[in-house]
């Protein structure tokens, strides 16, 4: 299904987003693009069909994944906002229909600037659409540390929305999603393309690019406000433990462009290992 596929490619927004410190929005992921994010915390499973009816019903049909994983840097959209980055994500998804799904989700880390904490809530709907799917979602990034908002320490947040679609192009899954954090007055364009190579029965090969477009609404003077924000590469290594847990390792690299470059942001290289259990 074509909402696989873009819930596939969004994940990539979860390995490549813009710290917020630096005035570039606050996870996958998972995205959906991914956002939130963030990749990596996605379920990237078929949608489960419709409630059948029994003992169970409407929660037979609910699905969750369960999420850990460690980053050797924190790279938000590009931006290096953290090291020896651990995360948790629980997301939970229903079906609404034939072709749509409800998902919610928060995503924790106390790696945020070295140290401070940032809780990430989170909420899409997902349409298939038969050779494409549509996404819409929102995302409230909480810093409890403060780090942004008046920066005292007394705790700020900021709230972005997103939409995003995706197709599959033969054996590659494309996709371009928007989003606009609504306090810091960023936009940001997110473009994806990845693939899955079967390696055997349990282990897969998927590489993946992408590059970002951002504009910020009031960036300081003579900082580049709008322009290309950076490029980025991943090579996941999925690995079945079972039927319902997935380890994947994995490498990324960032290459800053035009507003990154600005801001002082270099290029990166990184590295990191997730595990699912989806229930």
């Amino acid at each position: 299904m074509k909402l696989n596929a873009l819930r596939k490619v969004g994940a990539l927004a979860a390995v490549s987003a813009v710290s917020v410190s630096v005035a570039v929005a606050g996870p996958n992921t998972p995205p959906p693009a991914e956002t939130p994010p963030p990749a990596e915390m996605d379920a990237m499973g078929s949608i489960p069909p419709p409630p059948a009816g029994g003992s169970g019903g409407f929660w037979d049909s609910v699905g969750a994944t369960l999420s850990v994983g460690y980053d050797s840097d924190y790279i938000f959209r590009g931006y290096d906002i953290g090291h020896d980055h651990v995360w948790t994500a629980l997301d939970l998804s229903v079906p609404l229909g034939d072709n749509i799904e409800a998902s919610i989700g928060a995503w924790y880390t106390s790696a945020f600037n070295d140290g401070e904490n940032e809780l990430d809530v989170y909420a899409s709907v997902a349409f298939d659409m038969g050779t494409w799917g549509l996404e819409v979602g929102y995302t409230n990034y909480s810093y409890p540390n403060g780090i942004i908002g008046d920066g005292s320490g007394n705790g700020g947040e900021s709230n972005e929305a997103y939409v995003s679609v995706g197709t599959t192009l033969g054996p590659v899954d494309v996709a371009l999603a928007y989003y606009y954090d609504f306090d810091l007055e960023i936009s940001y364009v997110e473009a994806t393309a990845g693939t899955s190579i079967p390696l055997s029965s349990n282990v897969s090969l998927d590489p993946s690019v992408g590059i970002s477009y951002a504009d910020i609404d009031n960036a300081p003077a003579g900082i580049e406000d709008s322009g290309f924000n950076h490029f980025f590469a991943k090579l996941e290594l999925p690995i079945a433990l079972t039927p319902s847990a997935t380890l994947t390792p994995y490498i990324a690299t960032s290459v800053a462009q035009d507003v990154a470059e600005d801001r002082g942001e270099g290029d990166h290289f990184w590295g990191g290992i997730a595990l699912s259990i989806d229930f």
